[in-house]
């Protein structure tokens, strides 16, 4: 869960070992069919000689089956001529030839030999569709993380953790049992129907004329049932995606929950969502109840066998050939109610791979191109030019289609500036004005919807996203921590092995030593999930040392020093003054020591830059940037000309 909790934070990292493999991962998610049980299939046959013998074991064991009926009727018409041959000693003469006629003993050793046989067939039948069903689970548990992965931000946006989640634990497992048993089953069904027709086509074809009359019957309760269970099972699933999001939500939100004393009233609306739960699961119960086929396979069998007596009365068949026919029709007992359980594991496995799929084919806004280049050294120049962009175009593909030009609200509207190499970048404004959303553009996590970005005069989107991201360290306002260690969390996204003298080298810079030193076990001290363990300074001191391990020529704070002392600040400061050289740096921040550090301070409101400058010419010429710092500090005269406006 921390995973997909964390996408955002691991889409910024400055690398990650998984990127390199994304635009080929692109091109695997084109291939997907567009039918969810093709693209099971495909799962199945990813070891093919391993499924074709699964196939073939089936086909020896269900021949072997289907055998001993054959070998039985033999073995009675050997008894009932003995029977008859003796019957003024009947009983005594009849168990006697029984236990001591060569050619009966024959009959029962085969029969034990084949049952034998087929139990060993089975074990490694069963061994091989086992190892089938997991190895396909694996790789569609890899292919769904990697494509999650993958996703841009707009995704991310209305995604809810909790369905993902269901998709990739709950929907996998179902896939899992749907293979096996399920590939077996449904093999084993549809193999000893026609082994079944051949045999009994081959003894008598006038009760081959009964199970053809019955089939069309049995076909068609078999799609009624089908059709009637499809819905409620997808709807199941559906419903055991919104429980485990509203689970989710509220472990994640459980300090708000006790904070507003919210408790009942989130137990309520909980208990609500597992009625509904409920509910589905006890129609799909009911119609798994209304299952017919075993009913039609009885009168088929019944019809059969009243044939066959008359066929003997009438000399037309020996009572051999009868007891063959009636047992290989009784051996389609258990394919018929095992057809019952393939179906619903059928089901609820296809429900399962089309949420999934739905998940992996939705199309992915930031597409890095076929022919992108690698960024090269950079010195760190950035320059937007023209910039506009709309979260509302960002999650409606077809916004041309549905909405004029005129509709067109952008949350970013013709950003204009450039910073140069190792520049100190001060940008702020009201909440809501586009601060974040202007430096998360610089990293692609969204695309612009005109104008453009350039890296050294490199336009981002012409470059590999692992490129450009290795070159940007991002520490963003909501600090994510790993579950895992401080060291690890320190040093996550790093190509190499990083030392612990690094680190601690680093945590000292970030002024985070003498608190990790603090706990029992230092650096190796477990974090908790999210980091709950910490408080919120020492999480962005951890995640300020983690981007300078990182040693990005870009440096993106979105805030980072809110939650420091001001000790603390002072200190971190002292440190950036080493550490931020030759690198370029925006800072979002309202700190007015923070703020005098920069080169270049650019102030926005509604979307746009309405000024930019430096801190002592914008107090004299920004009325929006004199309205942050009035409170605080005295003002001077402001020159009226300049009023407003964007330098």
């Amino acid at each position: 869960m921390n995973d997909f909790r964390g996408v955002r934070k691991i889409t910024a990292a400055i690398t990650t070992k998984q990127e390199p493999e994304l635009s080929t991962l692109q091109l695997e998610m084109r291939k997907i069919p567009e039918s969810e049980f093709k693209w099971l299939v495909q799962r199945i046959f990813q070891k093919p000689a391993m499924a074709i013998t699964v196939i073939a074991g089936i086909l020896v064991s269900i021949g072997l089956t289907m055998a001993v009926p054959y070998l039985t009727g033999r073995m009675f018409n050997r008894l009932w001529a003995i029977y008859l041959r003796e019957q003024p000693a009947v009983f005594y003469v009849f168990f006697q030839r029984f236990f001591f006629e060569y050619e009966i003993l024959k009959y029962v050793e085969a029969i034990l030999l084949l049952g034998t046989i087929n139990f060993l067939i089975s074990i490694i039948v069963g061994i091989l569709n086992e190892y089938l069903a997991q190895n396909a689970e694996r790789q569609i548990r890899e292919d769904f993380y990697a494509s999650v992965q993958n996703k841009s931000m707009a995704f991310f946006d209305t995604a809810k953790v909790g369905e993902l989640m269901s998709q990739a634990t709950y929907d996998v497992r179902i896939i899992n049992a749907t293979i096996s048993p399920g590939f077996r089953m449904i093999t084993q069904a549809a193999i000893s129907a026609l082994v079944t027709f051949g045999l009994i086509f081959w003894l008598e074809p006038y009760v081959m004329i009964i199970v053809i009359f019955f089939f069309p019957f049995y076909i068609i309760t078999l799609r009624s049932y089908a059709k009637k269970l499809s819905p409620l099972t997808q709807k199941v699933q559906q419903q055991f995606g919104i429980c485990n999001a509203h689970l989710q939500e509220n472990v994640s939100g459980v300090r708000v929950i006790r904070a507003f004393t919210g408790e009942a009233f989130e137990i309520k609306k909980f208990g609500k969502e597992v009625d509904i739960l409920r509910d589905d699961i006890i129609k799909r119960g009911v119609q798994q109840a209304r299952y017919f086929p075993p009913l039609l396979l009885s009168f088929t069998i019944t019809l059969a066998l009243g044939l066959s007596i008359y066929f003997i009365i009438i000399g037309r068949m020996d009572g051999g050939e009868a007891i063959t026919i009636l047992g290989v029709l009784i051996q389609l007992y258990n394919p018929t109610y095992q057809i019952s359980w393939v179906l619903y594991l059928t089901h609820m496995g296809l429900a399962g791979a089309r949420r999934i799929l739905r998940t992996m084919k939705e199309e992915d806004i930031i597409i890095e191109k076929p022919d992108a280049i690698e960024l090269p050294e950079i010195n760190g120049k950035i320059e937007y030019r023209n910039v506009s962009f709309s979260y509302q175009r960002q999650h409606q593909q077809d916004l041309e289609e549905n909405n004029s030009e005129d509709e067109y609200r952008p949350t970013l509207r013709d950003i204009s500036f450039v910073a140069e190499p190792g520049e100190i970048v001060a940008i702020l404004g009201p909440t809501g004005c586009g601060k974040s959303t202007l430096t998360k553009l610089l990293a692609r996590m969204y695309d612009v919807d005109k104008g453009a970005i350039l890296i050294d005069g490199y336009d981002i989107r012409n470059v590999t996203l692992e490129s450009l991201r290795k070159n940007i360290g991002v520490i963003e306002q909501d600090i994510f921590l790993f579950s895992t260690t401080i060291k690890e969390n320190i040093a996550y996204g790093a190509e190499r092995e990083i030392s612990d003298e690094e680190i601690i080298e680093y945590a000292k810079a970030a002024q985070a030593h003498e608190f990790i030193m603090s706990f029992k076990d230092g650096y190796d001290t477990l974090v908790g999930e999210r980091g709950v363990t910490l408080s919120g300074g020492q999480k962005q001191r951890i995640a300020i040392a983690r981007a300078f391990l990182a040693n990005p020529k870009i440096l993106i704070l979105d805030d980072s020093a809110s939650a420091i002392d001001a000790k603390t600040e002072e200190q971190i400061q002292k440190a950036m003054n080493n550490l931020l050289k030759n690198r370029t740096v925006f800072i979002i921040t309202h700190r007015l020591a923070t703020i005098k550090r920069a080169n270049k301070i650019i102030v926005m409101r509604k979307g746009r830059i309405v000024a930019k400058g430096v801190h002592d010419e914008l107090l004299r010429t920004s009325e929006d940037y004199r309205r942050i710092f009035g409170r605080h500090i005295q003002l001077p005269p402001i020159q009226k000309e300049a009023t407003g406006g964007a330098k």
